[in-house]
């Protein structure tokens, strides 16, 4: 029978206590080992299943180390073990003999060793030769016909470093990965599973390893943080193919040479709470202008804030940074202005961001600075000219966004609390189906001209209105004594209520831009140019 090659394993050399059998670490060939390991101890219980003690006994000395190596630590008695805190605790159940026979604990380390033992009982039982002799086939293939080659790294070597080289062919290890690794390695905590959980385990939750889309990329959470950490911390452009090569020159600088890679994982992990608070909405006092910039969809500001809330910033000019941005960002946006060249602007925000005392000022006069349409701060006239006659830019989500800013500041201080608005739609006061029930006005224009600055006016933000959903079925393309009606009987929002307060006879496009202006006034001071904030 030919032999089995299962390629080669790379081993990192790690100190020994006296009296403990010799430890390396596996920089690569973890997933090898481990199932190999899984299959002999599968083989192993498969023949103590026919109590054949003997066999069983032979094939445990390929997992067990022997009693005189375990020196002072019992976990010195299997031949591999897992770094993975949870793969550990499951791995060790498997080689100990500690699964019995009741419900399993979820694992895919279980689940691996149940599948290779069902598969092993079921071919020595199914064979057309007598058991033993399948037996003897089984054990002299695992014992003697399975190879591998071990490479031995010197101690001087940096095994993250080629882990990665190893692994350019195969999956590709994520940015996250990588840096992982450089901290684990440099930590020296690879071997020692629970000084690894509390150095990174933080980012070992499933919650860091779901899927999220920005613009083109599509990368993990952990990926996503850890490119926004970098910029924060480079102050400048970090591809996200290069995060982690980046990362490790930034150990290398000045500033970070004399740290212990244990205070830069702590760093990482305070940066890491905040990243998961913003994305999962968990702070009130922030809540609003997160749901306002997270509709803008601009992931450029992320180090920013980063910054802003990992510094010593008072909580008073944190509020003023947050004004600024969103006010930024909400009149860009409401001017058709795109996202591209932010991320730069940005960086070079947080290259100046070194005073937190001074943070709301340096960030204000820095953004009142932009003169070219990537960089821009929309002025009041300009808002007015891009809203007034003209259709309300950005998709439903971005346009229902501003129409619940206005609902807030409607309301003011003393109405009752807005609540959940999560049953609102937008509605169109004259739909866009307008042909049945509006009919255009007799003038000199043309059918043409008029029915296309109808077309405009319907867009309007002057047109729009919130309303629920079964409110917006109900009245649809209605005409407008209807929506009049149905509007003043069962909406409570104060939009409807300013709408319905000096009501027109006729819904046309006078009175679209009408209400236009006083909208754009509102938005106005709902997010104020540099001055007022």
């Amino acid at each position: 029978m030919p032999p089995h090659f299962l390629g080669a394993i790379v081993l990192f050399p790690q100190t020994s206590l006296t009296g403990e059998v010799q430890k390396r670490i596996v920089v690569d060939g973890q997933q090898r080992l481990t199932s190999l390991q899984l299959l002999i101890k599968a083989a192993e219980e498969a023949f103590l299943t026919r109590n054949d003690t003997a066999r069983a006994a032979r094939l445990r000395k390929l997992t067990k180390n022997d009693e005189s190596n375990l020196g002072s630590d019992p976990s010195n008695d299997t031949k591999i073990r897992q770094s993975n805190i949870n793969d550990q605790n499951a791995f060790q159940l498997v080689m100990r003999n500690l699964l019995g026979a009741g419900p399993r604990p979820p694992s895919m380390i279980i689940e691996a060793f149940d599948f290779f033992k069902g598969q092993v009982i079921e071919w020595l039982n199914d064979a057309a030769v007598p058991w033993s002799e399948q037996a003897d086939t089984l054990e002299h293939v695992l014992t003697e016909r399975v190879q591998i080659a071990a490479i031995d790294l010197d101690e001087g070597e940096q095994p993250h470093i080629i882990f990665e080289t190893l692994n350019e062919r195969g999956e590709p290890l994520t940015q996250s990965d990588r840096i992982k690794n450089t901290v684990m390695y440099k930590a020296n905590v690879v071997d020692d599973a629970d000084k690894a959980r509390d150095l990174w385990g933080m980012f070992e939750d499933e919650w860091w390893r779901q899927m999220t889309r920005e613009g083109r990329l599509n990368r993990t959470q952990n990926d996503r943080f850890l490119n926004y950490w970098m910029v924060m911390k480079k102050r400048g452009e970090v591809i996200s193919e290069r995060v982690a090569s980046d990362f490790r020159t930034l150990l290398e600088s000045e500033s970070y040479k004399n740290t212990f890679i244990k205070e830069v994982a702590e760093e990482i992990k305070h940066s890491g709470v905040f990243y998961r608070d913003i994305e999962e909405d968990s702070l009130p006092e922030m809540s609003r202008f997160l749901k306002r910039v997270k509709a803008i969809e601009i992931g450029s500001v992320t180090p920013v804030l980063l910054w802003l809330h990992t510094s010593n910033v008072p909580a008073m000019k944190k509020a003023r940074v947050h004004a600024a941005l969103e006010s930024f960002l909400v009149r860009r946006m409401l001017c058709g202005l795109g996202s591209m060249g932010l991320n730069r602007y940005f960086q070079e925000l947080l290259s100046i961001l070194d005073e937190a005392s001074e943070a709301d000022s340096i960030l204000i006069d820095h953004l009142k600075k932009g003169d070219t349409d990537t960089r821009i701060w929309p002025n009041d006239r300009t808002i007015r000219e891009k809203l007034i006659g003209n259709p309300l830019g950005g998709n439903a989500i971005r346009q229902r966004m501003v129409m619940e800013a206005i609902e807030i500041s409607l309301r003011g201080d003393l109405a009752e609390d807005l609540g959940s608005t999560e049953n609102l739609t937008l509605e169109h006061i004259m739909p866009q189906g307008w042909e049945l029930h509006w009919p255009l006005a007799d003038d000199e224009k043309s059918d043409q001209d008029r029915k296309w600055e109808r077309g405009q006016a319907v867009k309007e933000i002057g047109n729009l209105t919130l309303v629920t959903q079964k409110l917006n079925s109900s009245i649809s393309n209605g005409p407008w004594v209807e929506k009049r009606v149905h509007l003043s009987a069962h909406s409570s929002l104060f939009l409807n209520k300013r709408l319905l307060e000096d009501v027109p006879e006729i819904w046309d496009e006078d009175a679209i831009r009408a209400r236009s202006t006083k909208l754009v006034e509102q938005i106005l001071k709902i997010w104020p140019h540099a001055v007022g904030i």
